[in-house]
């Protein structure tokens, strides 16, 4: 079996072969606060009319205020409408039920690096936060990026632990699955391009899965830099690049206007299309089969986490951690997350970091046996 991303309440190491494993995970429910639940409420206070409703929480070092304003600022390290976007969109539609008061600004960046840069250098006050997941580290470490998210941004909370990534192509492309691709890709070597992130975690994935369908298939196509999902969709749609992926609500509505083709999906563990087209409400055609059931031994693990930039006090990071464990009932984000069909996974500090570390490892490893390095 290939993985993507091993599962991460895997307390072992991932097992790395010859031909690398396709690395790249459950709903856990979390204490709601107050606007969210009432099963358990913060310990909050009203800290003044100017500073909106500031939350005061009891915590290891001492009384924390937060938040310390009216408006937390959200770094999107993407274009609009990716899947980093609707994610960080749909965590503050749902969040904005817990802290009634507070307002929430959403930058993107066109330039990823850009965004990135602009996180890890903000106030470590709670109220400038980001949205990273594995992307971030491949991109460190591949050195296309030089933010490191070990050290210069603090974790605060993982917020859900994946969900399925869709193969895309031209709507007239002479392949309607993986499979049919392979033998295009056999017949025509050096031909196609993949559009994706250079280093980063979608050429890693390409890569991979290409290699579980037959060993050396990943060298014989070409890989261009389209890292933004945005990008991925208007240039397959306009076949400036042949193949690509995305989030399976994108490769849906895209579809069904005629845009693109679905060639399949790789998600987390054992998630058929089936079960994908439950989690976001609508029926999905055979396009949409996922890797396993197309023979191909491959899956997609990997976590989305809230950040600040580095030297946040940790009482800080605790509180905020603990407001944003109301996201489990908050509807707007339980909405979201279905539509993306990702997995909800709230999880404390502790478990938030294990499973970063568990993630920056994988990585280190499959990165190093890849030979793509840098770092």
């Amino acid at each position: 079996m290939f993985f993507v991303r091993q599962i991460l309440y895997e307390e072992g190491k991932c097992l790395m072969k010859k031909k690398i494993a396709l690395i790249t995970a459950a709903l856990l429910l979390g204490t709601s606060l107050a606007g969210c639940s009432g099963s358990q409420k913060a310990a909050a206070d009203t800290a003044g009319t100017s500073a909106g409703n500031e939350k005061k929480e009891a915590a290891a070092s001492g009384e924390v205020k937060w938040p310390s304003g009216s408006t937390i600022y959200f770094d999107v390290p993407a274009k609009a409408g990716g899947g980093t976007d609707l994610i960080t969109r749909y965590v503050t539609a749902g969040w904005e039920t817990c802290l009634s008061g507070v307002n929430f600004v959403v930058t993107n960046y066109d330039t990823s690096e850009v965004g990135a840069q602009h996180a890890a250098k903000a106030d470590p006050d709670g109220m400038n936060l980001t949205v990273a997941a594995c992307a971030n580290m491949d991109n460190y470490l591949s050195g296309s990026s030089e933010v490191n998210p070990m050290e210069d941004l603090t974790v605060i909370c993982k917020v859900n632990a994946g969900g399925p990534q869709a193969w895309i192509a031209s709507p007239d492309a002479p392949y309607n699955n993986m499979k049919e691709l392979m033998e295009y890709i056999k017949e025509h070597p050096s031909e196609l391009t993949v559009g994706c992130t250079l280093g980063g975690t979608s050429q890693l994935i390409w890569l991979n899965t290409l290699a579980a369908m037959e060993e050396g298939l990943d060298q014989q196509v070409n890989y261009v830099q389209c890292s933004s999902e945005a990008d991925k969709l208007t240039n397959v749609a306009s076949k400036a690049i042949d193949l690509g992926n995305c989030s399976v609500n994108n490769a849906l509505s895209y579809q069904q206007d005629g845009k693109l083709k679905v060639l399949g999906i790789v998600g987390p563990g054992s998630l058929t299309k089936d079960e994908c087209a439950k989690l976001i409400g609508q029926e999905l055609n055979d396009s949409f089969l996922s890797m396993p059931e197309q023979g191909i031994d491959a899956v997609w693990d990997s976590g989305y986490y809230i950040m600040g930039p580095a030297g946040m006090d940790s009482a800080l990071v605790q509180t905020i951690n603990e407001s944003l464990q109301g996201l489990t009932e908050a509807q707007p984000f339980v909405d979201g997350m279905n539509t993306m069909a990702m997995l909800i996974d709230v999880k404390d500090v502790e478990g938030s970091k294990a499973d970063f570390q568990t993630e920056w490892d994988i990585n280190y490893e499959l990165l190093s046996n890849l030979g793509l390095m840098i770092r």
